[in-house]
């Protein structure tokens, strides 16, 4: 009988069922179905092929987590004038991070299960991605338009609205096959560079310069190119496409897809703390 929990039980593609062929360049380090949620968690006890995607998942909820408790007491206890509605925004912020992140690291544990638990992480996966899309976007779209509330509320209305019809998409059952992974990933991508309308109407409006300090205008730029560049080399399968077998450990397009995520975080929140300082500043805010 095969031991689903030893490293020596890994296999190869042919060895799959369908529901578990999801990159044709990854050649090695498949962990068997288990239908067992103890036997899927001890698989990060030994060296796979999803091994890099749980730890780096892990790793970022571990990073944010302390940095949440870091922003909680230095900015607050430096702005007196913070009210309920800025914890409120860094809250969105976070929960959208670790929704993602600890979704995403469960869904690559579990994903050997069975099928039907597959498919049902899956989605959560989806939604987790979401989530961090929509809950990055509020802070930014608050502070960029702190004295500007019905222009903030027009923004936010339109980006909630973007990420539910994406949310209902991912609930399709066809549209979360491999064949779709293109079409996700644009999907993903469009609603990230979304949050490009209100950072244009920011820099028209008051100038580059000032839409960067109010705003966190310039990191929310390289956000932008970070989150680009993950879903690029994601879609292409870079650079496993171009040597097969050679990163199925580590170095594949999805687990450089996953560094490119904690910088994107990270720009991400840099530009909102800057633009909560901006804004709570005694000689910088506007009202």
């Amino acid at each position: 009988m095969r031991n689903h929990t030893a490293p020596d039980s890994l296999l190869h593609p042919k060895d799959l069922p369908l529901w578990q062929q999801n990159s044709k360049y990854i050649l090695s380090g498949y962990r068997p179905s288990t239908t067992s949620y103890a036997k899927s968690i001890q698989s990060l006890l030994y060296l796979h092929n999803q091994t890099v995607n749980i730890y780096t998942h892990l790793f970022r909820l571990c990073l944010f987590g302390l940095l949440a408790c870091a922003l909680r007491d230095s900015l607050y206890g430096r702005c007196p004038t913070a009210t309920n509605e800025d914890v409120m925004v860094f809250s969105a912020y976070f929960a959208g991070v670790f929704a993602c992140f600890s979704l995403s690291s469960a869904f690559h544990k579990l994903l050997n299960h069975s099928k039907a638990i597959y498919d049902q992480w899956l989605v959560l996966d989806f939604l987790g991605i979401l989530c961090l899309i929509a809950g990055s976007w509020v802070p930014g779209v608050y502070y960029g338009f702190y004295c500007q509330r019905t222009v903030s509320q027009f923004y936010l209305i339109m980006i909630t609205s973007l990420s539910t019809i994406c949310a209902i998409f991912c609930l399709v059952p066809y549209c979360r096959t491999p064949d779709w992974r293109h079409f996700r990933t644009i999907m993903f991508l469009s609603l990230g560079i979304s949050g490009f309308f209100p950072m244009n109407f920011a820099a028209t409006e008051l100038g580059i310069k000032q839409a960067h300090s109010q705003m966190g205008w310039g990191w929310f730029i390289l956000k932008i190119v970070f989150y680009i560049s993950g879903a690029g080399i994601y879609v292409f399968k870079y650079p496993e496409k171009v040597r097969p077998g050679n990163y199925d450990i580590l170095g594949s397009s999805n687990q450089v897809f996953h560094v490119l995520v904690v910088l994107r975080a990270l720009s991400h929140l840099i530009g909102i703390v800057q633009a909560f300082e901006y804004n709570h500043g005694p000689l910088t805010r506007l009202c």
